[in-house]
């Protein structure tokens, strides 16, 4: 009977660990997928002609946007 406990309590702790960390992997795939969206956007503004200055800034707003820090 005491070994049933200390299973189901390892095997709940593992299961909260895994939890705690999964949730940052996630929302660092979300900011790269965000990060990566603001670069294309600033490629594609240079591409359309834009001057430099206007698509710096736009990609600067899209990457304070993002809501997570700049890799």
């Amino acid at each position: 009977m005491q070994l049933k406990t200390l299973a189901f309590a390892a095997l709940a702790a593992f299961a909260f660990g895994a939890g705690i960390n999964a949730a940052p992997a996630e929302a660092a795939v979300g900011c790269l997928a965000c990060h990566n969206r603001c670069d294309t956007n600033f490629d594609a503004c240079l591409a359309a002609g834009t001057a430099y200055a206007t698509c710096y800034s736009r990609a600067t707003s899209c990457h304070r946007s993002c809501g997570c820090p700049i890799p």
